[in-house]
């Protein structure tokens, strides 16, 4: 199994992922994948939810929540959805704005935990 594997499967068990990638925790994709056609730069994407995601956890910490697991983001044309895998790397799925946000994370929580196996 690989990682896009992982991103894939995920996908096929809810149609409103549209695609996702593995990043290290400074930005940089390690493995991608989205349906056709693509619509979505994931690797600028991800460069700029791993600065949003480090920012948001130090907010967090500051405010005694702890370090951040997981960040997010709803917007009117879709949905995205970042959690750490370990703390070099994490993962990160864009959704439909349709989706259901609590299933979407049920899928990045079992989608994280396989890739931190792999890791």
């Amino acid at each position: 199994m690989t990682f896009r594997d992982i991103i894939e499967g995920m996908h096929r068990n809810d149609a409103s992922i549209r695609g996702g990638a593995l990043a290290g925790a400074d930005g940089l994709v390690v493995e991608e994948w989205q349906v056709s056609p693509q619509r979505h730069d994931l690797p600028a994407l991800c460069a700029e939810m791993g600065q949003f995601f480090k920012e948001s956890g130090r907010i967090a910490g500051e405010n005694g929540l702890g370090s951040a697991t997981e960040v997010f983001v709803a917007g009117e044309l879709g949905m995205v959805l970042v959690r750490r895998v370990t703390e070099d790397y994490l993962l990160l799925l864009v959704a439909d704005p349709g989706a259901v946000a609590g299933r979407c994370r049920f899928h990045l929580r079992q989608g994280a935990r396989r890739a931190k196996e792999m890791l």
